[in-house]
């Protein structure tokens, strides 16, 4: 609005000047084609009117002068002077305030033409930055300035080798379901300009047996193959460095896996229900097992832990029912609930040093568990822990053991030496319910609570000996125990049935 205004004005000024000097050149007042230095001027002004070009003329220039009134009138109102705002004194604006000072000498700044030419230049090039969504016979993509991502898959062919250009320009991502739910796809060969694949990309594929990776490929996405049920074998590229949620969950007849040792994580369900997977080798880069990554792999024979994992989430090896052994190195400081629950096969169980808790169910129904030392950093061990270890035959509970939580040994049937250490403090319901070959038990000073079938069950054991700084002693606690006599302290907190029938008591 400002360059309209004072482009006006000069335009106005000029003209105006043009039409006095020629109306008073034509009456006399001055004579413009004199030459002299000293000219003479009429003092007298004549009346007499002016042609009617000049008419016009003037009446043009009172035209323009009103449109700049008007444009004056629509600046903002911090650059007009009101009458309220100066009720007793009226100044007079100075048109050079109402812009920068350093405008009034850019000729530059009313003449709009390069301005208005680089805009155009700027809107042409945003225009062919534009992504375009095109199609042909076999495929739905995106075409960007340097590269293409293939959004959709329109083909029915049984054996596919995705080109590595499309429309001169590389096919650098196949898009999330890119290729899902291919019904008619077996083997597809992805080329090694794709560094991308994204979420779901052949979830569902059923048909799909092999895939050829990119080595370029540096982000496989959640749930990548999900759900392709027939595929067989997965190498896995070196640029890539997490395996996300249910990349490969319910592919039920995977029996091989490659991953490069950069890998840091395997998500939650990545390997699910992979009922054939026969060989694992974890990489030696990762930290995180996810929940249930490898739930219900039935084929695996045996899972070794790199040394460099730090957390084993819940449910992580859950039911691997073929699976003899487990090991991890002494970095992991966290295990998940049920992380190894259900290994049938399972007969050895090596923790970290490090790990601070023994999670509940860790080892629930691991039937032929013979083995799992728990190590000296533990200080707490679970609800249903080790429960059904059958065949389980002792058990030594470290000093740094505060509680030993509800059925953590329970049914533990072959359990025959138990040792408790001194820090222990509370042993929980049904701890060792139903441990038929324990003969002994011997409570340190610091148990102070004993809780409800504790030992119920335990049908050999004949030897208790209790602190007397044990307070509380509940209810069947020793059910079914065949020892005849035992001491406690006289203040002790017992039930009538905490001891077995006709057992003696005596007292500190």
């Amino acid at each position: 609005m400002e360059k309209l205004f004072w482009g006006m004005v000069a335009g106005c000024t000029i003209a105006f000047s043009l039409l006095l000097g020629m109306y008073l050149n034509k009456t006399g007042v001055i004579d413009l084609s004199k030459t002299d230095d000293a000219q003479e001027i009429t003092t007298e002004a004549d009346t007499t009117e002016g042609p009617e070009d000049i008419s016009s003329l003037v009446n043009e220039t009172q035209k323009n002068y009103g449109l700049a009134s008007a444009a004056l009138e629509d600046l903002p109102d911090n650059h007009k002077t009101t009458p309220e705002s100066s009720p007793v004194k009226t100044e007079q604006i100075n048109p050079s305030s109402l812009v920068d000072a350093d405008r009034n000498d850019d000729h530059d700044y009313f003449m709009g033409e390069e301005e208005e030419e680089a805009s155009e230049e700027a809107s042409s090039t945003e225009e062919s930055d534009t992504p375009e969504s095109k199609k042909n016979k076999d495929y739905q993509y995106t075409l960007y300035k340097d590269h293409v991502v293939i959004n959709k898959y329109l083909g029915n062919r049984a054996d596919l080798v995705i080109p590595d250009t499309i429309d001169d320009q590389p096919v650098t991502e196949l898009a999330a379901s890119s290729f899902s739910s291919a019904k008619t796809l077996v083997n597809v060969d992805i080329p090694d300009t794709v560094v991308t694949i994204g979420d779901n990309a052949f979830k569902g594929s059923k048909s799909l047996v092999a895939v050829e990776m990119p080595d370029a490929l540096t982000s496989l996405g959640i749930g990548a193959f999900d759900g392709c049920a027939k595929l067989a074998r997965m190498e896995i590229p070196d640029g890539v460095t997490t395996i996300g949620n249910k990349t490969f969950n319910g592919c039920n007849a995977l029996t091989y896996v490659s991953m490069p040792s950069e890998i840091t994580s395997i998500g939650e369900q990545a390997f699910n229900n992979c009922f054939a997977l026969e060989k694992l080798t974890l990489p030696e880069d990762l930290q995180t097992i996810g929940k249930k990554a490898f739930y219900a792999c039935t084929a695996l024979p045996k899972v070794a832990i790199p040394s460099s994992v730090t957390k084993i989430e819940e449910s992580a090896f859950e039911g691997c029912t073929k699976a003899e052994r487990f090991t991890m190195g002494n970095e992991v400081t966290e295990i998940g609930k049920g992380a190894f629950k259900g290994c049938t096969s399972a007969t050895y169980v090596k923790l970290s040093t490090e790990l601070m808790e023994i999670p509940e169910d860790m080892c629930n129904g691991n039937v032929l568990l013979e083995e799992c030392p728990i190590p000296s950093s533990v200080t707490r061990i679970g609800k249903n822990a080790f429960n059904g270890c059958a065949v389980l035959t002792n058990a030594t509970i470290p000093s740094s053991v505060e509680s030993i939580e509800a059925l953590a040994f329970n049914g533990c049937a072959k359990l025959e030496e138990l040792k408790i250490k001194s820090g222990c403090t509370v042993i929980g319901d049904s701890a060792f319910a139903g441990c038929t070959s324990l003969k002994s038990v011997e409570f340190p000073s610091t148990v102070v609570s004993i809780g409800t079938s504790a030992f119920s069950g335990c049908t050999k054991l004949a030897d208790v000996t209790i602190s007397k700084n044990t307070k509380s002693i509940q209810a069947a606690a020793f059910s079914g125990c065949i020892f005849a006599d035992v001491t406690i302290n006289r203040y002790c907190s017992v039930q009538s049935d905490s001891f077995p029938t006709n057992c003696t008591v005596s007292y500190y």
